[in-house]
């Protein structure tokens, strides 16, 4: 019997009105979660024996089954099985203030990222991608993407226990873009951001500390503009032409790059905005000194931060990462050029979870079966 969600708001008022429990102790239920980042009603110690047997009865907190967890000294990785057999993938990410500490030297921890998914695959095909491999089968629910979080925050908080403010640890940062394209999933991640900034039964999160990253989908776009949705914006640009772009990534036909680009002109008009430009770095095809320039022409003046994303090696896919010096002189190039850039740090790479590379033991397993 598959048990009803403990977000679904409407079902807990039933609940608590059969049961005549006082308004404080349905806040009382949302603070164990939420705060004491409690996933098992057997922990929630403020609640009465009685109130958690028949909460245990009726509703769970997670709608996900933790199927397997590896981590490295940065991220821990997370294998989710969904109620009805499909795997997702989330990853927690660990910013140390000095990565010679001990990961077990709680307080030079800075903050804590929850890279989550959106839908189970991805529909994209970008060539670079292995998630794109495993082909799209359905769109995750606003509690199957909540639930990441929730789990992650129980996660952290065994690990990590308290902060030097009595504080538990906990996610500070929500990135959508792990599997999925998030706004090809709209309404349930608008859903789902609602519970992320709600101060009472939500968690408190600032629109600063939310991302969403997109292969650039127009309408997706111009629905947070109409809807007020002023979390930050990350664009997987990856090419400064279209033709470059029609080559690394399919959707780039449905929504050219000037359709693109003035779609964001408006979302930065209408938020103030920086927007983030995910690029990778494809040895021979995205990192030449002309394609540098033409990436400085596109941005510049733009209030645009462009995040240079080394190529992850990959089973299924014969294309090579761009060797140490030419990304230092595709940088220096932006630079000169009035653009802020960072080379991101690939945490997770060695152990097949960094970007681009989930899914990577599916398509081993395939191959090998072939």
């Amino acid at each position: 019997m598959t048990k009803t969600s403990i977000l679904d708001t409407g079902k807990l008022q039933d609940f608590a009105k059969e049961r005549k429990l006082q308004p404080f102790r349905v806040k009382q239920i949302y603070q164990e979660i939420f705060k004491n980042q409690n996933i098992d009603f057997a922990d929630m110690t403020t609640l009465s024996k009685d109130l958690r047997d028949d909460l245990e009865k009726d509703f769970s907190v997670v709608t996900l089954k933790a199927d397997k967890i590896i981590e490295d000294k940065f991220t821990t990785k997370i294998w989710f099985q969904t109620q009805d057999g499909c795997m997702i993938e989330a990853v927690i990410i660990y910013h140390w203030q000095n990565e010679k500490h001990n990961i077990n030297d709680q307080e030079k921890l800075n903050r804590i990222t929850l890279c989550i998914s959106s839908q189970v695959g991805c529909a994209m095909g970008c060539i670079f991608c292995v998630t794109g491999k495993l082909g799209f089968k359905r769109n995750l629910t606003r509690d199957e993407m909540v639930s990441q979080i929730l789990f992650a925050n129980n996660f952290i908080k065994k690990k990590l226990w308290k902060q030097e403010d009595g504080s538990l640890h906990g996610v500070r940062n929500i990135v959508f873009m792990w599997m999925g394209e998030p706004l090809l999933n709209y309404d349930n991640v608008k859903k789902s951001i609602e519970i992320m900034l709600r101060q009472e039964a939500g968690f408190s999160l600032s629109k600063r500390h939310i991302t969403i990253s997109t292969c650039g989908i127009v309408p997706g776009i111009r629905k947070l503009i109409k809807d007020g949705i002023t979390v930050k914006l990350a664009i997987s640009l990856h090419a400064p032409n279209q033709v470059l772009r029609d080559k690394l990534m399919p959707i780039a036909k449905a929504y050219p790059l000037d359709e693109l680009t003035k779609v964001i002109g408006e979302y930065v008009k209408a938020t103030d905005n920086r927007v983030f430009y995910e690029y990778i770095m494809i040895r021979n095809m995205t990192d030449t000194p002309e394609v540098a320039r033409q990436l400085v022409t596109l941005l510049r003046k733009k209030l645009a931060h462009v995040n240079l994303i080394p190529y992850n090696t990959n089973p299924a896919i014969q294309l090579e990462e761009s060797d140490v010096k030419t990304i230092q002189n595709f940088k220096r190039i932006l630079e000169e050029g009035g653009l802020t850039v960072t080379v991101r740090d690939n945490m997770g790479r060695k152990m097949k979870w960094a970007c681009g590379q989930l899914g990577y033991e599916k398509i081993m397993k395939d191959k090998e079966e072939e």
